[in-house]
């Protein structure tokens, strides 16, 4: 009897240790996986843009391609290690890039940076977890902007890429009888944000567009 007591006191405990070993080893990935820094990652998107122009009427539809460089490192005015982001554009995929903009970005203990046209956004925080909410405005003048986590470490298949782990980020969910405010955008692991979505459209009640912007990023290929 006491031999089979203490079977079952060493069973528990080895269970109780490796249940413990598991939730630290959950702790440990933080989610910097889904802001690659490496230099020499790229990425392309597919860009779908529809503008609608609020004094013609017009309604102009766009497609194009963007390629996301990580051209280089460099240390930032804080002193913190940070990467310079070339953008490149071109129309199809037999026409050559063109250099568009340069971001800059920086993967912290705490929190992923942009630099997106000369404005700082806190695209993710660590550890990246469900229902986790930030101001992705913090280091602008733009005022609060509640970004927060959805769909954590799900699988997703985008343009018959299956992506075995990404992160939903919800920056702005807004809508009325006569606007429409929408930003959404998603990360892969090892690779970064893979889709973007974002809607600014004024409406009359009726629900007719009258103007405003409806464009998205998806992605169409990556590597290093």
């Amino acid at each position: 009897m006491k031999y089979f007591k203490c079977l079952v006191v060493i069973i528990l405990v080895t269970a109780l240790f490796s249940s413990c070993k598991k939730e630290t080893g959950e702790l440990i990935d933080m989610g910097y996986k889904y802001f690659p820094a490496n230099t020499g990652h790229w990425v392309i998107y597919n860009v779908d843009s529809i503008s609608y122009n609020d004094f013609t009427g017009n309604v102009d539809i766009f497609h194009f391609q963007i390629k996301e460089l990580v051209e280089s490192v460099f240390t930032d005015n804080s002193g913190r290690t940070s990467q310079r982001i070339e953008r490149y554009i071109r129309s199809a995929d037999t026409v050559a890039w063109t250099i568009r903009d340069v971001w800059y970005q920086t993967l912290t203990p705490s929190c992923a940076e942009r630099v997106e046209e000369n404005i700082r956004l806190i695209k993710l925080i660590f550890p990246v977890a469900a229902y986790h909410e930030w101001d992705g405005n913090t280091f602008n003048t733009l005022g609060e902007q509640t970004y927060k986590y959805q769909d954590v470490h799900t699988p997703k298949t985008l343009n018959n890429i299956y992506l075995d782990s990404t992160v939903t980020v919800l920056q702005k969910s807004l809508y009325t009888l006569i606007s429409e405010d929408f930003q959404q955008e998603v990360y892969a692991a090892h690779i970064g944000m893979v889709y973007k979505k974002c809607v600014a459209l004024e409406k009359q009640p009726t629900g007719a567009v009258i103007g405003g912007i409806d464009y998205s990023y998806t992605l169409q290929s990556y590597g290093n």
